[in-house]
C-alpha cells in the first residue's frame, strides 16, 4: 500500500517524465488544473502513473479528479 507522500512523489516523477517541468510543493489540497498540464499532458501523466503502480483507473474515477487528493484516495481504493 502507498502512503500519500509516495503517491505524490510518483505524480511528480510522471509529471517530469512527459513534461520536463519539476513542480513546486504540492499537497493533496493542490487542484490538478493548477500545475499547468493540458489535458493531454494530464492523461499522459496518469497513463505513465498506471504503468508506474500497475494498475489501470476506470474512466468514470479519472473524470472525478479536481486535486491530488482525489488521486491519492484513488490508488489507495484501486490497490485495497
Amino acid at each position: 500500500m502507498h502512503t500519500d507522500d509516495q503517491i505524490i512523489e510518483l505524480f511528480r516523477a510522471a509529471v517530469k517524465e512527459v513534461d520536463g517541468k519539476d513542480l513546486g510543493a504540492i499537497t493533496r489540497e493542490t487542484e490538478i488544473s493548477d500545475l499547468g498540464l493540458d489535458s493531454v499532458m494530464t492523461m499522459e501523466v496518469i497513463g505513465v502513473l498506471e504503468e508506474k503502480l500497475d494498475m489501470r483507473f476506470p474512466d468514470e474515477d479519472l473524470a472525478t479528479l479536481k486535486r491530488i487528493g482525489d488521486l491519492t484516495t484513488l490508488v489507495r481504493k484501486m490497490a485495497a
